[in-house]
């Protein structure tokens, strides 16, 4: 119910009065004038006792007429002002003589009815009184406060608790007796024992600084709380006597019987603390917890729970929710935290029982006794914490599990508890798996992972594997048990890693697969897991497998064995297994050292099996099985061999079986597994076999090896398997093998390649070859033979790739091994037939390559010492070697084997060279024939074709050397035949034979071509790249095409170098003949004479030059092609790291393509350049144009930059650094115009250029700087030709100039000078266009915003210097202005502002940039629009610090604003129009105050604070309605702005305001006048902020008067003058309307309740607010809320800016 309100606006006493009560109210209202005037504390003295004399100046004659105070607000407010804190206890003492004087006369009756005039001021005195006053206070209180009506004390128990506890804080204060009585005394008067805990408890938890005072009181005063033994006994008792009763069914019925239950167990007095709301008790001890009190409040709170409510007390397991009892135990548990001993011994004391405290002092009496009390004493512990409060711990740490912000405490709160181990043991292996996916979910965030680690360390290994192997076992999840081995710290413990790690190992090879098996990730995973396993388990952790007494031959169940692995892992990572030290047998690990190992060995040998059985992973289970018996230590006696117990049979005949299959399959993936196979046969199996078996292994093996050396694409694989072979078994067995698997290979060109490779890839001294060699070289015993010719090319390869001497050591040494040289006759042992052969072979091979092998064979130098066999005669060729050997072989006298004698002669023949021939008639009959066969497939035409070709380029030589004259050249239709030969060739050649005969030929014929070359390059080039293009789809779907292209690229190269050459030449005679011969008359006519004739000259060559250029152009995009294709390839393989063959190859092709790139490059760098970007302008381009010009970027830029000019200004002449002298002498001469002049813009090389600079050092800078500046002044000079890319230029002049600055060269002043010189003056034309061209161009806006962070080093200048602020305020004024303009009503786009920000982080000089910011802050409409942008907000912030404007800002709005307090002069007042206008504009200054204040940070403008709070109360007790508004809008600026601690002396002025503004609208609604819903509007969110921001001034104290403060507030029995909720009983507020606001029904978010609430059209709008505000605030109480700052910060900018 709800006590009338003593009026205030209404005159109550307006029956007539006397002329001595005329004359009393006239002394109380001069006397309050005075106060008008104070200025110092004396002043305050004088005024006080003027006021009691005016007070005294009347009393009552008669017993019916009772003494009153005129105008009481106003009496109350000056004497609550007078007891501010600021002021001396004088002034204090005065003010209470003043109360004393009117409680006494008006009487207790009239006080109680006025108590919420008279009350609130004396409450906030006992925090800050002095001694001398405090006496004085206290018989205040003794003789009227505490004496009121009991109604009125329940109405008023909340601030009289609140401001007697401060009195009680100091134990050691000569006060604490009489405090404490008037605090038990207030609890007898008030007589309701239950109210008054209840009370309490809110207070302690509302507010701080009250918390101290309140444990003084509770330590003192608090009942025990816990279960009273006998009481306990007795309950038992009846139970026994009538067991039927205790059967209900009802879960309500049963927990209301439960509660009656536990009210019996516990004392009387304990009723009251929990009646009816047990929840604040707990909300009041977590508050004491929470870490912003003092180490003193968590103790005593402590101290509390220890003695009188211990966690068995029936309050916290029946009365109270198990979410409350969860919270109380989790905040102590983060209690534990803060590390204090002191603390955590009580916590820990509270969590295990009383026993545990005992048990720590429990050391004396007999040993023996003590051990078992202590047992027995644990166990009850234990027994006490799992009934009590395990359940509630494990609850609130999987809560803080989930969120990542949190986790960390959830391992932080599990370490702490690992202390003591009786709480350990019980929730760490409950939380371990839990915690470590949390820790894996967040891995990325390196402090959880941090705490993790630590965690893991400290956890038990029992626990940590015996979860493990549950997870795996019950889920198989193996990325859990990855994520423990990479990330966690596991080597370093040496029981992980011997015992624990292989039983794991075990288990995962035990576990069955499931059918996720057939997933191959999950098998690789599986089989990376095994690695990691094994790489930290030492050899110590295993046994030989001899000591083992399993057998190979037993049948291992795996169940069996996880079941046995499990029972293990129950027994010991069980917490209550832990403390029994008895059963040390159960804690045996499951099996024996060697058993283990054995069984391991075992598993893995039947993974190996199976993957050869499916073949499948054999690589990884053949890794695995080698790494395992590598781990396992040999015993002594059987070094060497298999153990009795272990075969190797069943692996042998697996692998037979194997690889006949691998070798069917054709799938890529699986020849790769032969290197398993190999590896075990090498490593393991050899030499552990019977010798025959191993040989017929062997053989076995090496055809599997062979399979993979014949694939291109798995070559590097079959030499590794053959170097692993190498290794472990001797090299002739190998070699015998090899030789076998060569014969058994039908097809020659396949025996080659694989000949080929090892002879690049063996050694040099390596054996296995030679065999195989001469088996190839056989095939040249005739030139018939299809394959003479493949093998012939492989010879030339070889001497191309210099190692020939190696071929002809081989050969030769056979020769010297069958004949002695030093033997000077022959019997029966030489083996002439032999030697015969070697001769043959010796010969065939110099035939071959049309005597360049002999041509190598007689320059290479041999590497056998002369000694004396050779009697000092010249040894040092082969040539030479073999010719003395020759020599003396046929020098033998009695030599009659005639085969050996003529092979030598031939050899002799082959060796000497021999005369040149000419086929003049055939050469067009060989040109015919060639076409012919050239267009035919097959191996026979193809070898035909290339002999032809040879002939024709033998013929063509001879015929050239020796001057004897063809008619194909010179006869144009025969000319044009022999180039239509070379043309059509191209089309369908595919055989690198072909290939490399044609580009021979090729690169012969140019020569022959002479000056018609211009008339056939066209054609040819362009032919000669389809087939290039042709043979790269080739390449990539078949791979192995790299020769052909290669030779075919190389033939490219030559044509275009040479072609180019003789356009050079051309150009520099056809100039000569022209100009710069300035020299005498003579020479001056000579030159006019022959000029007419140079323009046709001229034109010619511009023919030749275009066409030239075509050429290069196709060129060009094929290698592009080539290198982009390539570039990808080596990308990906980089990431993906794998060892394959298309890796290198992409190599070869990259380096292949950018050397003819790099030709091009040097002839016509422009041209090329120009290509490339039209073509594909990214990084990847950047990075080969790196490549092309060695990273010497002055070669390339100039060029760039040429291209850009030569498009916008043709008649331009500057002089780059390399674009004159080495070629001609002005630009004006670069022969013509780019080709790609019309095709590609100007725009697109600039943003070329941009990349390619913004990847070049900054230290070679230097070497381009200066044609960049002749560029940029090219471009000041003529802007308006460059309008168009003006900003993309400023934007690499802008990156040019960042970069110069960070280098040494910079740091010359001439360097920095000259840029900002041409800058200056190209910078007033720079933005003519901006925005016609850029208009919303958010990419325009993005580069400004680039330019203008660069600008200081641009114009050489610091930030804020007279040139850096000349060039902003150009940029604002061209670019920002036009979209910022304050009269314009289109809204600003979001780029635009970003650039704004940019320019006020460094304009703060910028005049123009000032002024364009304090129009649109001074412009009140703009500033609504813009003013809630997060960017302008940042830009306003910036502009407001500005050095001169910092304070000005402020004043001057204030001074706009001026109030009678601020005002400087008189004067300002006097003008006072009072009119509509000038209120209006008050108020929009109040508004951007508070706007200017909600964007700076918080107590930005301390020094005003007490010029804005004074303003803001002067409007706020003055008439003005509009004002008021946003005079309450700035008041909650303020509160989220400042501190709390600047409020303390105004808070009872703001509490006035708020009364006197609600109560007059609750007086204007009884006699129905108009009111103002804004302002009401205005004030109800005001005091909804205070009270949501729970600042303690005014809740402890204040609170009271608006809103219910009480529990009573739920029920509302008790009586109440909270004006809100008299507010709220209003009868037009008992009806629901249509448009009552929807409000929210709870504050847990931590923002007020009338969030986003701007604006009502009546204020019985407001109906729910009023009804709810007190009950929802109790809530969030209650629920210990937060407050959301930032969210009540945008809810209040809308307020201003609405």
């Amino acid at each position: 119910m709800s006590l009338p309100l003593k009026p205030l606006t209404i005159d109550s006493n307006n029956k007539q009065l006397d002329s001595k009560q005329k004359k009393f109210r006239a002394n109380v209202e001069r006397a309050l004038e005075r106060f008008d005037s104070v200025t110092e504390w004396a002043d305050y003295i004088a005024s006080l006792g003027t006021l009691l004399k005016a007070l005294q100046s009347w009393s009552p004659k008669f017993q019916n007429v009772r003494y009153y105070v005129p105008s009481p607000y106003q009496v109350s407010r000056r004497l609550t002002s007078s007891l501010s804190p600021a002021l001396p206890a004088g002034v204090h003492q005065k003010t209470l003589e003043v109360y004393t004087y009117i409680f006494e006369h008006i009487g207790l009756e009239t006080l109680a009815t006025e108590c919420n005039i008279w009350i609130p001021g004396i409450l906030p005195l006992m925090t800050y009184a002095s001694m001398s006053v405090r006496s004085h206070l206290i018989e205040l209180y003794d003789n009227y406060i505490l004496l009121l009506p009991q109604t009125t004390l329940r109405l008023l128990i909340r601030p009289l608790i609140s401001s007697l506890l401060p009195g009680i804080d100091d134990e050691s204060n000569d006060f604490l007796p009489l405090t404490l009585k008037l605090i038990e005394t207030l609890q007898e008067n008030l007589d309701d024992d239950s109210l008054f805990w209840q009370t309490l408890f809110l207070v302690i938890t509302a507010n701080k600084g009250r918390r101290l005072g309140g444990l003084t009181w509770l330590t003192r005063k608090f009942p025990s709380l816990n279960a009273v033994p006998h009481l306990v006994n007795k309950i038992k008792m009846e139970a026994e006597e009538n067991p039927s009763e205790t059967e209900t069914n009802d879960s309500h019925l049963d927990r209301k019987k439960r509660k009656e239950e536990a009210f019996k167990v516990l004392l009387p007095a304990a009723k009251d603390l929990v009646t009816p709301e047990p929840g604040l008790l707990i909300r009041c001890l977590v508050g004491c917890l929470e870490d912003e009190n003092d180490i003193l409040i968590k103790r005593s709170v402590l101290d509390l729970l220890l003695q009188r409510l211990r966690l068995d007390s029936p309050v916290l397991n029946v009365l109270i929710t198990s979410e409350d009892k969860k919270l109380l135990i989790m905040s102590c548990c983060r209690t534990t935290l803060s590390k204090d001993m002191s603390l955590n011994r009580r916590i820990w004391n509270w969590l295990l029982g009383p026993t545990a405290g005992g048990m720590l002092n429990n050391n004396g009496g007999n040993s023996m006794e003590y051990t078992t009390s202590v047992k027995s004493a644990n166990e009850e512990s234990n027994v006490y914490f799992t009934k009590y409060g395990l359940s509630a711990l494990l609850e609130g740490l999987s809560d803080l599990i989930s969120e990542e912000e949190s986790v960390l405490t959830a391992f932080r709160i599990s370490m702490a508890v690992m202390d003591r181990w009786e709480i350990g043991s019980l929730v760490i292996p409950e939380l371990f798996i839990p915690l470590l996916y949390s820790s894996e979910k967040f891995k990325q965030n390196e402090q959880i992972m941090k705490t993790a680690r630590t965690f893991f360390d400290n956890t038990e290994t029992n626990i940590i594997w015996g979860k493990l192997f549950q997870e795996l076992e019950d889920i198989k999840n193996l990325k859990i048990l990855d994520f423990v081995l990479t990330n966690f710290n596991i080597g370093n413990d040496e029981e992980i890693i011997v015992r624990h790690l292989p039983l794991i190992l075990l288990t995962l090879l035990a576990l069955p697969s499931n059918d996720k098996d057939f997933d191959n990730i999950y098998k690789l995973q599986k089989f990376s897991l095994y690695n990691k396993l094994l790489n930290y388990i030492p050899e110590r952790a295993l046994l030989p497998l001899s000591h083992s007494k399993l057998k190979h031959h037993d049948e291992v169940s795996c169940e069996e064995l996880l079941a046995k692995i499990r029972g293990f892992y129950t027994n010991v990572s069980n917490p209550s297994s832990i403390l029994e030290k008895e059963n040390i047998a159960e804690r045996l690990p499951p099996f024996t050292t060697e058993d283990l190992t054995f069984l391991i060995a075992d598993l893995i040998q039947k993974k190996l099996l199976s993957s050869l059985w499916d073949l499948e992973n054999i690589n990884e289970s053949s890794k695995l099985f080698i790494a395992i018996f590598e781990k396992i230590p040999e015993s002594e006696e059987l070094k060497g061999r298999s153990h009795i117990s272990w075969s190797d049979k069943k692996i042998t005949q697996s692998i037979f079986e194997a690889i006949p299959r691998l070798c069917e399959s054709n799938n890529d993936a699986k020849s790769e597994e032969i290197v398993g196979i190999v590896e075990i046969f090498g490593n393991y199996l050899y030499s552990r076999m019977e010798f025959i078996e191993s040989m017929k292994l062997l053989k076995v093996v090496m055809m599997a090896v062979w399979k993979s050396l014949k694939d291109p694409r798995h070559q590097i694989l079959g030499v590794k398997n053959l170097k692993t072979l190498n290794r472990f078994i001797p090299s002739k067995f190998i070699e015998s093998a090899l030789v076998y698997t060569f014969v058994e290979e039908e097809d020659i060109s396949e025996r080659l390649s694989v000949l080929d490779l090892l002879w690049t890839q063996l050694d040099s001294d390596s054996n296995l070859i030679r065999r195989p060699l001469e088996l190839i070289l056989g095939e040249l015993f005739d030139d018939q033979n299809p394959f003479y010719l493949t093998v012939s090319k492989w010879i030339l390869s070889i001497l191309n790739s210099g190692s020939a001497s190696r071929l002809f050591y081989i050969l030769t040494d056979n020769i010297l091994k069958v004949n002695r040289p030093e033997k000077e006759r022959l019997d029966e042992r030489d083996d002439l037939d032999m030697l015969t052969y070697e001769f043959q072979m010796l010969a065939y091979v110099l035939k071959t390559n049309n005597g360049r092998t002999r041509k190598v064979f007689s320059t290479e130098l041999t590497s056998i010492k002369s000694s004396t066999i050779w009697k000092n005669e010249d040894v040092s060729t082969y040539k030479s070697l073999l010719l003395v050997t020759l020599m003396r072989f046929l020098n033998i006298k009695s030599n009659t084997h005639a085969k050996s004698i003529r092979s030598a002669l031939i050899l002799l023949d082959i060796l000497l060279d021999g005369t040149e021939q000419n086929f003049k008639d055939i050469v067009i009959f060989l040109l015919q024939m060639s076409s012919k066969y050239i267009a035919e497939e097959g191996i026979e035409p193809e070898l035909i074709a290339v002999s032809l070709l040879d002939i024709v380029s033998k013929v063509l030589r001879l015929s050239h050397d020796n001057g004897i004259k063809l008619d194909i050249f010179d006869d144009n239709a025969a000319h044009l035949k022999y180039i239509d030969f070379l043309v059509t060739s191209v089309s369908n050649m595919k055989s690198p034979l072909i290939v490399t005969a044609y580009v021979k030929l090729l690169s012969e014929s140019i020569v022959y071509f002479e000056n018609s070359i211009f008339r056939m390059i066209l054609p040819l080039s362009a032919s000669l790249v389809q087939c290039v293009q042709r043979l790269l789809l080739l390449e990539k779907r078949e791979g192995g095409y790299y020769q052909p292209i290669a030779l075919l690229l190389g033939g490219l190269e030559e044509l275009l170098e040479i072609s180019h050459g003789y356009l050079v030449t051309e150009e520099r005679e056809g100039y000569f003949s022209g100009s710069n011969l300035k020299g005498d008359f003579i020479q001056s006519v000579v030159s006019n004479v022959f000029s007419s004739d140079s323009s046709n000259e001229e034109s010619k060559i511009q023919g030749e030059r275009d066409v030239i250029l075509q050429s290069f152009r196709q060129v060009i995009s094929c290698c592009l092609d080539i290198w982009y294709w390539a570039h990808n390839i080596s990308c990906k393989s980089n990431d993906d790291s794998s060892l394959d063959a298309t890796n290198h190859n992409s190599y070869k092709f990259k380096f292949r393509s950018k050397k003819l790139l790099e030709t091009l490059f040097l002839l016509e760098p422009l041209e090329l350049l120009e290509n490339l970007i039209s073509i594909r302008s990214d990084n990847t381009t950047v990075t080969l144009v790196h490549v092309l010009d060695g990273n010497k970027p002055a070669i390339t830029i100039p060029h760039l930059l040429y291209g850009v000019i030569i498009r916008y200004n043709r008649t331009a002449s500057v002089k780059f650094s390399n674009r004159d002298g080495s070629r001609s002498s002005t630009t004006k001469l670069t022969k013509g115009e780019p080709s790609m002049l019309k095709r590609l813009s100007g725009e697109s090389i600039i943003a070329f250029l941009f990349n390619y600079v913004d990847s070049v050092e900054n230290s070679a800078m230097e070497e381009f700087y200066g044609d960049f500046l002749l560029f940029f002044r090219e471009v000041a000079t003529n802007y308006n030709l460059y309008s168009d890319v003006s900003l993309s230029i400023l934007k690499l002049v802008a990156l040019i100039s960042g970069k110069v600055s960070k280098t040494q060269f910079g740091e010359q002043k001439r360097v920095r000078r000259e840029i900002s010189d041409v800058f200056f003056k190209y910078l007033p034309n720079a933005f003519i266009n901006f925005t016609n061209l850029y208009r919303g161009h958010p990419d325009s806006f993005k580069d400004l915003e680039f330019v203008v962070w660069r600008v200081q080093y641009i114009v050489n200048d610091q930030i804020g210097g007279d040139k850096f602020n000349t060039t902003l305020a150009t940029i604002v004024n061209q670019c920002l202005t036009p979209y910022i303009k304050p009269k314009s009503e289109k809204t600003i786009p979001g780029y635009v502002l970003e650039l704004a920000a940019v320019v006020s982080h460094l304009g703060s000089k910028v005049k123009s940039w000032k002024l364009l910011i304090a129009e649109l802050f001074q412009n009140d409409k703009k500033l609504s629009v813009i003013g809630s942008d997060q960017t302008w907000e940042k830009i306003i912030y910036e502009w407001s610090i500005y050095p001169e404007n910092k304070s000005k800002i402020l004043n001057d709005l204030l001074l706009e604003i001026g109030s009678k307090r601020s005002s400087v002069t008189p004067t300002l007042i006097t003008f006072n129009l009072g009119s509509d206008s000038e209120v209006e504009y008050k108020c929009q200054n109040l508004l951007k105050i508070s706007y200017l204040l909600m964007v700076s940070p918080n107590d930005a403008y301390l020094l005003h604070f007490s010029s804005l709070i004074s303003c803001i109360f002067h409007y706020l007790v003055s008439k003005d309605i509009k004002l008021k508004g946003s005079c309450w809008i700035l008041l909650r600026v303020l509160l989220l702005r400042f501190s709390e601690s600047h409020f303390n002396d105004y808070w009872s002025m703001i509490s006035y305001c708020l009364q006197t503004n609600l109560q007059e609208f609750y007086e204007s609604l009884q006699i129905q006048s108009e009111v103002d819903p804004q302002t009401i509007l205005q004030v109800c969110k005001a005091l909804d902020l205070l009270l949501l921001l729970n600042m303690e001034g005014f809740t402890s104290t204040n609170e009271w008067i608006f809103v219910i403060d009480t529990i009573n507030c739920v029920y509302k029995t008790n009586s109440f003058v909270a004006l809100v909720d008299e507010i709220a009983e209003f009868k037009d507020y008992e009806i629901t309307k249509t448009d009552d606001l929807e409000l929210p029904t709870t504050l847990k978010d931590g923002l007020p309740l009338l969030r986003g609430i701007h604006k009502i059209e009546r204020h019985t709008q407001l109906r729910s607010f009023f009804q709810n505000l007190s009950y929802l605030h109790y809530e969030k109480v209650y629920g210990l809320g937060s407050v959301d700052l930032y969210g009540c910060g945008e809810d209040l900018k809308k307020d201003i800016l609405s």
